[in-house]
Parts: structure tokens; C-alpha cells; sequence
């Protein structure tokens, strides 16, 4: 019994201390130099608890690097691994080092956690290439992640200082008729360009969800950028509004008879616009059929040819979803954006469904409705076949909850709140997709479109000779991708009825996955309507403030949008 009370208040004691893990406060202070390169230094007051190290991922980086890691804890200098840090050590083994771990889309800044109890530490390290100049060639520019989401302890207050060391004479200033332009994303916080140094403090703590972006312009000609990023600024502003609460001003200035006028105006235009769409929106569904009837559909710039015609059934692009989904909304000119994405993530739940990480099943609440379960209690048995499918794994994980059942209700309640997650993906895959296409020949592209019409037309096809059900069941999650899925799995069935048997379920899984795709997306597109709505009935009584926003003078920042941003990543803290 005496023993039994011993253990008892250990484990006690033991909960207590990890109840007790806690990140207090991170304190980000960077440079900018004149060559676009920046120095990062955070200080960061935090409780060790358990683990033996901390640890930053930084991904994304592009043409940029991570370089020269120095950590400090009481003016000691921890000892520098380079880049060759041992994960695998002992917490004595990594007392008082630090180094950085190479990784396939980027680095971790690692360095050892010490003692249980209170640590204050200061991190060192340079960001080669941060500013860029942008495509144009009207602009300097970036848009970085400094603190990620997913913290295993959410930071519970975090500020920021952005100093100017590129000229001593250029003092910033920002907004409309300024020489730069500041906005933040990702969290609650206030920021101001005072006396030419940017001041970002969060209001409220981070969450789950919470990450630190900071996108700035300059004007051209006082920092010589050694890299140049693939958009101009409209376009980087554009990718991280998307799903922001950073929108173009109104002018509240006028006075009531000249608003009564403006509408009359405005109605009159209307009219007018209603009548011209009339002859807008004919033209161009005859334009879309006639291109979907003689395959001149696809983009020269990006495949070298308006028409592709042949097919091959290897699968395209190193087996990359992610690529493929991106050429296509990119070079196909009969593909949208929206529903694509839904099919992507539809391809990539048929995936987990081959694999047995995945199954559909009734649900014994709703007669008729069927739900996906996951089968495995953790991510461990994902092989990703590229840096997204993990990303979709846990996300979806996230929501299904500790049942593991992705439930209509809570798979919708979920994408409410993620809504700037979720809508960011669209923008973010097709990204990360560009990357990976981009550099390929023309050849290379257009068997995306070779394979897509292989799996359209194989019934006329003499390749159709595919005995093993391992590779129709790959040969269907492109088929989702390519939104064909259905038409593909009858006539597999009608041909191969073999084959069909052995595939799982195949109408009731493509039946499920579509209605979850489809409730992920449309849900988020609603919340962000009803913010959206919310926010511009908000602004139109403060529209002063609304301009200093749009034009990066300063304000609150957006807990949603910037995407399309390098750095940063998900994850970090102590392990």
C-alpha cells in the first residue's frame, strides 16, 4: 500500500510538471541588410519540462538559406554541431550544443534544453536571400513565416522588431504615399512603422493554429536584392489576402446627396453590366465547348502545344499529386481551381483507402450516411509520396478527433473554423506543385495530360492490357484527380470485372470521399463569406483605417491569409 502511494504521488507530481510545459514568451528582433539578407535573433523565456531538445523547422526556403546558428543561455555560447546535429543524443550528450539538421524541404534549428525548470535562450541565425526582388522588377519584396503553427506549447505572448540597416539616410515610412509597406498574418497582434522600425505585439496568446507572417515592400532602388522571386508584388499581395480580412477601402467621405447619386449611377451601371454579361457569358461557354470538343485546351506557354493528344499509362510526374493537380489548374484552360482541389483532396483520401489507412462504414446514427474512418492511431504508417500528403493526413486526422470518424457535422464545423487554412491550401499546393513542374520539359508535362487521356479513352485503347489490381487502384486515384473516377470505375467493371471485385467498394468509397471533399471546401467558402461580409460591413464606418491596412501602414493584423509565403513550417519547440 505504502508503495502504491509513492507511485501515486509521482505520477501526480509527474502530471503536474507536464502540465507546467510552457512557452512564455518569444522576443524576434531581425536586420535587414543591403543585399536582402537579413539576421534573425529571438530570445525565448520558456520552461523545460521534459524532452532533450528544442527545436525550429524552417521550410519552403526557395532560393533562400539558413546559416550561421548561434544560441546563448546566461552569456554561455553553446558549442556549434554545424550542420551535422545528432538528434539520437542524450540530454547530456546535447547540454550546451546546438547545430542544424538538413531536411528535405528545408532545415531544423536544433540545440539542446537542459535542466528541468527555467531557461531563457537566445537564437542567432541569418536568413541568406530574404528580400527578393520581385518579377516586375517595380519592387523589393518578402513574405516569411518567423514563428509556425502547431507549437507542442502554444507561446503565450510573442513581439517583433524589424530594423533598417540597409542606408542610414532612407528612414521608412509606410502606407499609401510611404516608400514600404508592412503586414502581419497568422495571429492577433498590433503593429506600427514608428521612427523607421516595424513593432509587432500579439494581443492574445497563440493557439493551435496561431503562426507569425510578415510580408513588406519597399520601393526599388535602395537594397539590391541578389535573387528575384517568380511574381510581382500585386501577386504576392494577392496570394496572402486570399482569405484575410485585408480588403480595398471605400470612401466614406461623401456626402449623402452624392452617395443617393453614386447609387443611381451605380444601378444604372448595373443594368447596363447585367445586359452586357448577357453577351459575355454566351461567347465564352460557346468558346469552352468548342475547346473541350477539339482538345485545344491547354495553355502553349506551359505544355508547348494548344491540343495534346496520344497517351502513355505511366503515371505522370514521379507519382506527384500534388504536381499534377498544379500543371492542370495552371495549364489546362478548361480546369478551375476550386473543384480541383476538392478532387485532389478526394485523390488523396482514395489513396489512404488502397493503402488501409482509410475505410468507409454506415453510420449507425444516420440511416444512409456514410462515414471514413482511419484506421491506424497514428500517422507513422503514411509513406507521402509528396510534402503535402502528410499535411492532409494529420489535417484530416485533426478533424475526425479522438473517435477517428470524419462525421459530416464535425468534418463541417471543423473547416468553419480552419476556413483560411483550408482555402489557403488551393493557393499553397499550386505553389508547391509549380516547383516541382516547372522545371521539366514540355515532354514531361504534357503526359499528364497523355495519362489523363489514356484513363478517359482506354476502352479504345489496345494498352488497356493492365492485369494487376494494385496498379488500377494508383490508376483510380488519378482518375479522381482528373475528376473521371466514376466513368473510369464502370468500365473497369464492364472490362475487368475481376479486377473490379478486388478494388474495395469502389461506388460507395467514391460516393463518400466526394461528399467529404466537397464539405471541406464549401464550408470553409461559406465561413469565409459570412467573415468577409461581416468585415466589409465593419470597415465601411472606419475607412481611414481600412487604407492604412491595404496599403501596409500599419494597424491589427489578419489571424487568416498569407499564403503563399516562404519559411517557417509546421511544428517546433521541445522534443
Amino acid at each position: 500500500m505504502k508503495r502504491f502511494l509513492t507511485c501515486l504521488v509521482a505520477l501526480c507530481l509527474a502530471c503536474l510538471m507536464l502540465s507546467a510545459t510552457d512557452i512564455r514568451d518569444i522576443q524576434t528582433e531581425v536586420w535587414l541588410h543591403k543585399n536582402g539578407n537579413a539576421v534573425v535573433h529571438q530570445r525565448w523565456d520558456v520552461t523545460v519540462t521534459g524532452g532533450t531538445e528544442w527545436y525550429i523547422p524552417i521550410e519552403n526556403l526557395g532560393a533562400r538559406g539558413i546559416r550561421d546558428l548561434r544560441v546563448f543561455e546566461n552569456d554561455v555560447k553553446f558549442e556549434d554541431d554545424g550542420r551535422n546535429w545528432d538528434s539520437d543524443r542524450t540530454l547530456e550528450q546535447k547540454r550546451h550544443r546546438c547545430g542544424i539538421v538538413d531536411k528535405r524541404n528545408g532545415v531544423e534549428l536544433c540545440w539542446g534544453q537542459g535542466d528541468p525548470g527555467d531557461h531563457v535562450f537566445d537564437i542567432i541565425y541569418v536568413i541568406d536571400n530574404l528580400i527578393q526582388a520581385s518579377a516586375d522588377g517595380e519592387n523589393d519584396m518578402f513574405n516569411w513565416q518567423f514563428l509556425n503553427d502547431e507549437w507542442a506549447a502554444n507561446p503565450q505572448h510573442v513581439s517583433m522588431k524589424i530594423n533598417n540597416l540597409v542606408d542610414s539616410t532612407w528612414v521608412w515610412t509606410a502606407g499609401e504615399e510611404g516608400n514600404m509597406g508592412v503586414w502581419v498574418f497568422g495571429c492577433e497582434a498590433d503593429y506600427r512603422v514608428e521612427d523607421g522600425v516595424v513593432y509587432i505585439e500579439s494581443t492574445e496568446p497563440f493557439d493551435y493554429s496561431s503562426s507569425l507572417i510578415v510580408m513588406m515592400r519597399f520601393d526599388k532602388g535602395v537594397i539590391q536584392p541578389r535573387t528575384t522571386d517568380e511574381r510581382s508584388f500585386e501577386q504576392l499581395r494577392e496570394d496572402a489576402f486570399l482569405g484575410s480580412d485585408f480588403i480595398l477601402p471605400t470612401d466614406d467621405e461623401d456626402d449623402w446627396d452624392g452617395k443617393r447619386f453614386l447609387k443611381e449611377v451605380g444601378n444604372f451601371f448595373l443594368l447596363i453590366g447585367g445586359l452586357l454579361m448577357v453577351f459575355i457569358i454566351i461567347p465564352a461557354m460557346v468558346v469552352s465547348c468548342w475547346k473541350r470538343w477539339t482538345g485545344r485546351r491547354y495553355k502553349k506557354a506551359v505544355f508547348g502545344s494548344r491540343r495534346i493528344t496520344g497517351w502513355t499509362r505511366d503515371l505522370p510526374l514521379d507519382d506527384n499529386l500534388c504536381a499534377a493537380y498544379s500543371l492542370l489548374v495552371e495549364g489546362d484552360e478548361l480546369t478551375s481551381e476550386s473543384p480541383a482541389f476538392k478532387h485532389l483532396m478526394g485523390a488523396y483520401f482514395l489513396r489512404w483507402v488502397h493503402q488501409g489507412l482509410l475505410t468507409s462504414e454506415k453510420d449507425p446514427a444516420h440511416e444512409g450516411r456514410v462515414n471514413l474512418r482511419f484506421t491506424k492511431s497514428t500517422a507513422d504508417d503514411l509513406e507521402p509520396k509528396d510534402e503535402w500528403e502528410m499535411s492532409f493526413y494529420k489535417a484530416t486526422r485533426e478533424a475526425a478527433g479522438r473517435n477517428l470518424i470524419l462525421e459530416a457535422d464535425e468534418f463541417s464545423n471543423w473547416a468553419k473554423s480552419h476556413y483560411h487554412k483550408v482555402l489557403n491550401w488551393t493557393l499553397e499546393t499550386r505553389v508547391a506543385g509549380r516547383k516541382i513542374w516547372n522545371p521539366l520539359p514540355e515532354e514531361e508535362r504534357c503526359k499528364v495530360a497523355q495519362f489523363r487521356n489514356f484513363l478517359n479513352d482506354f476502352t479504345l485503347s489496345k494498352m488497356r492490357e493492365v492485369p494487376e489490381a494494385a496498379i488500377w487502384q494508383e490508376y483510380l486515384v488519378y482518375a479522381e484527380l482528373f475528376g473521371i473516377a466514376e466513368k473510369v470505375s464502370k468500365n473497369l467493371a464492364k472490362l475487368y470485372p475481376e479486377i473490379s471485385r478486388a478494388i474495395p467498394d469502389s461506388t460507395t468509397v467514391l460516393s463518400t470521399i466526394h461528399s467529404s471533399s466537397s464539405l471541406l471546401f464549401s464550408a470553409a467558402q461559406k465561413e469565409k463569406s459570412r467573415v468577409d461580409w461581416k468585415n466589409a460591413g465593419s470597415s465601411s464606418s472606419s475607412s481611414s483605417s481600412g487604407r492604412t491596412r491595404y496599403y501596409g501602414g500599419g494597424g491589427h493584423s489578419s489571424h487568416h491569409g498569407g499564403g503563399g509565403h516562404h519559411g517557417g513550417g509546421h511544428g517546433g519547440g521541445s522534443r
